[in-house]
């Protein structure tokens, strides 16, 4: 029996041995004096140990004794190895979770990559060893109508798939992050270019091929743009923006890469003046509202007036909307833009109404609009407080901002056509327009683009497409517009294929109201 409780206090040994391990690696994990006092106590309750079992081996005592102490050093072997072990695995657990912590700071969760801190962090490593780099920001076109095209978990994969097919060919060549939504950027130290060079043809071969995507096939393009350190900036924060001029020019332009240069800034420089300039023209009511009419083929009458902006220059001329509006668009001052269109020509319509106008006014929404829940709750606000708009203005939108947000644009619509209010399709035929969305919408009127009206007459493809654009929305149930009328017999040509309304200078450029007033009350089309 002895032997029995001796061999207990050999195992509360072994077991005091292999915590004092444990307790060596908590030391070296943690940075608390504290265990190391234990590890010492441990090795003090070892010899202890050792000493008992001496005196119980080399000489006979009391059976009850032996037992008595034999349980107690084992339990305390016991104890001591739990505690040790189970603090040893609570130290580790925490270590985990804060390694998991710190990985998911500083990588992107859908894709792996390292995110936009991560990248901060090396370009800031680089630049701070003097070492020369490349910049590379990568943005993937038309994102939008693939989330709006095949939803949003199609959307995810085709980031993961664009993540993967990168990182596999650029292993040796950049490191890659994702810095937000469809924006990639991979830092490259090629100090050649031939080597920048290279890593360029591997992001493009990248997908050159379709990536297949929860069983579809997408082809994905990028737009690319590129700063150097230290050629073109010393500054980590002024050479990401460069980076991202240059690829905001790729965008722009439909070029796949873009190279920084001095007059991006400059450009940037003039945006941001202009930026300032549509600010206080807003707040200074600077704009004019002016009118081109619309011509019913059936009575040869003027049926409707679309709204333009115009904004007049202090040396007398206008400045022309394409050199405004889409910096507007870009700054999301567009919506300021469209507020002002709408409720100036609301004002205006009442003089119109005075002067004998009973047609509809047709105003322009741009993307931004389509998808603004402040441009929808301005609306419903005008309409409380008049539900007759709704009957007197047509918005017209393009094919091109319908397709940058397929579900925004339908949901819009919808909330509008509820109201009332009527949707006309401008520059009909040179988007990418799904046929769908018109069996799906209550779209009122087509309007025929002016590059295949000007042309009908001599190229028999534009007049095919004419002619087929308005047999489709004669099915469809919808009126057609053709806009860019300028000679008579463009107009008769439109006239014989049974088009409802007529637009262009052949009747009358954009007027002021003053004008458009005379104009209504003596015109007769001729």
């Amino acid at each position: 029996m002895s032997e029995f409780f001796i061999t207990m206090i050999f195992v509360g040994t072994g077991l005091l041995i292999a915590s004092l391990m444990t307790t060596l690696n908590i030391c070296r994990k943690s940075n608390n004096s504290a265990w190391y006092f234990l590890f010492y106590f441990i090795i003090l309750f070892i010899v202890g140990y050792a000493g008992i079992l001496y005196y119980f081996v080399y000489f006979q005592l009391d059976s009850i004794l032996v037992s008595i102490v034999a349980c107690i050093l084992f339990g305390g072997g016991g104890f001591v190895y739990l505690v040790i072990k189970l603090s040893y695995n609570s130290l580790v657990t925490i270590e985990q979770a804060v390694e998991d912590q710190r990985y998911q700071a500083e990588h992107d969760i859908l894709t792996g990559l390292p995110n936009r801190k991560m990248f901060f962090r090396y370009l800031s490593q680089i630049i701070n060893q003097s070492t020369p780099c490349s910049v590379l920001f990568l943005d993937l076109n038309d994102f939008k109508q693939v989330n709006d095209s095949f939803g949003h978990y199609c959307g995810d994969q085709l980031l993961i798939a664009t993540a993967n097919a990168l990182k596999f060919n650029l292993t040796e060549h950049g490191s890659l992050y994702r810095l937000a939504g469809d924006e990639f950027a991979i830092l490259s130290t090629y100090q050649s270019e031939k080597g920048l060079q290279q890593c360029i043809d591997l992001i493009t071969n990248s997908v050159k091929s379709p990536l297949k995507v929860d069983k579809q096939l997408i082809n994905v393009k990028f737009s690319i743009g590129v700063s150097h350190y230290p050629q073109d900036s010393v500054d980590m924060y002024e050479l990401v923006k460069h980076a991202d001029l240059a690829m905001y020019e790729a965008k722009r332009s439909g070029q796949t890469l873009v190279f920084y240069d001095a007059e991006l800034s400059n450009r940037e420089s003039e945006i941001l003046l202009m930026v300032n300039k549509i600010k206080k023209a807003i707040e200074q009511d600077e704009f004019l509202l002016f009118f081109q009419p619309l011509i019913c083929t059936k009575s040869n009458q003027q049926h409707g007036l679309e709204v333009l902006i115009r904004w007049p220059q202090p040396d007398g001329g206008f400045l022309s909307p394409s050199d405004f509006i889409m910096v507007a668009e870009r700054s999301s001052l567009i919506l300021s833009v469209t507020k002002w269109v709408v409720i100036e020509a609301i004002k205006k319509l009442k003089e119109l109404k005075n002067a004998g106008f009973t047609g509809a006014l047709h105003i322009n929404l741009s993307a931004q609009d389509l998808k603004s829940n402040a441009f929808y709750e301005y609306v419903a606000e005008l309409f409380k407080e008049d539900p007759s708009i709704s009957k007197v203005i047509i918005f017209e939108i393009t094919e091109s901002a319908m397709m940058t947000n397929i579900q925004g644009a339908k949901t819009m619509i919808t909330s509008l056509n509820a109201m009332g209010f009527q949707f006309s399709i401008d520059d009909f035929g040179t988007g990418f327009s799904s046929l769908s969305l018109l069996r799906e919408l209550s779209i009122k009127q087509i309007k025929i683009d002016r590059s295949f009206v000007s042309g009908m007459l001599t190229k028999k493809a534009d007049y095919a497409i004419v002619k087929s654009i308005i047999y489709l929305a004669k099915q469809l149930e919808c009126e057609v517009i053709a806009e860019g009328i300028e000679d008579r017999e463009t107009e008769q040509a439109l006239i014989n294929l049974d088009c409802h309304y007529l637009q262009g200078f052949y009747y009358s450029k954009p007027l002021s109201i003053e004008d458009i007033k005379h104009k209504y009350l003596n015109h007769k089309a001729n």
